[in-house]
């Protein structure tokens, strides 16, 4: 594996693992869940959470790295 490939998956696992410890971080601040502001920050770190995932899958699969599912279950079904 060539070093950038390695230093690309890297990065953006490091990425996708920031994007969780955000999540988690505004988790301990909120106090209210149903404050529709909180709402709106949560669905926006969703959402940062998935593009980040999407990019480090992106990385590995462009590696030929993959895993099948933990679960058994079917992503491409």
């Amino acid at each position: 594996m060539a070093d950038k490939d390695l230093l690309r998956i890297r990065e953006t696992a490091l990425a996708y693992a920031e994007a969780v410890r955000t999540t988690q971080r505004f988790f301990d601040r909120v106090e209210d869940l149903d404050d529709p502001s909180v709402q709106i920050e949560y669905a926006t770190l969703v959402e940062r959470e998935k593009e980040a995932a999407g990019a480090r899958l992106d990385a590995l699969e462009s590696t030929g790295i993959e895993v099948s599912s933990v679960d058994g279950s079917d992503p491409d079904a």
